[in-house]
């Protein structure tokens, strides 16, 4: 009798998930956090170059005396 409520109880989780539905024991908002993983549309802070006029990221960029440069020779021409 409880082998076949068991069955019966793992028969109806396999359906339930297989249509979509989530069981939060067993999923652990995975899903959630590839989408927070992925860098995907991500907006970045860009600046133009002060000698040259190139846009790049402010991570890339080289800031010198408050002048943002995109490589180190405009950074060597502006001096």
């Amino acid at each position: 009798m409880w082998f076949k409520l068991l069955i019966l109880a793992i028969a109806g989780v396999a359906l339930y998930r297989f249509f979509g539905g989530k069981v939060p024991f067993l999923d652990n908002d995975k899903k959630e956090q590839r989408e927070e993983e992925s860098d995907f549309g991500k907006i970045e802070a860009t600046s133009s170059c002060a000698v040259c006029g190139t846009y790049v990221t402010e991570e890339d960029a080289l800031i010198h005396k408050k002048n943002t440069y995109c490589s180190i020779e405009c950074l060597e021409k502006a001096k």
